[in-house]
């Protein structure tokens, strides 16, 4: 009889430690969830951003370093007859 008692209450034990664990296990999931909804937001709307020239020359240090295009005054650009 030792044997059965003892057997129940180890099963009652791991049914306690199984809720518990799915508690925590979902409460994890709804926040990695809700990290990986704000991170996506914020790539796309830094994605938007960037779609302005304006913007895009205050935030991209490489576009600062480009200069300017050829064609905008005139230079290389060859007049057709």
């Amino acid at each position: 009889m030792q044997g059965k008692a003892c057997g129940r209450q180890e099963r009652e034990e791991a049914d306690e430690y199984e809720e518990l664990f799915l508690g925590v296990a979902g409460r994890v999931e709804k926040m990695a969830v809700a990290v990986l909804v704000v991170l996506l937001s914020l790539l796309l709307a830094s994605q938007l951003l960037l779609q302005n020239p304006r913007i895009r020359y205050l935030l991209v240090r490489v576009e600062q370093l480009e200069g300017t295009p050829y064609g905008e005054h005139g230079a290389l650009v060859r007049s057709r007859p």
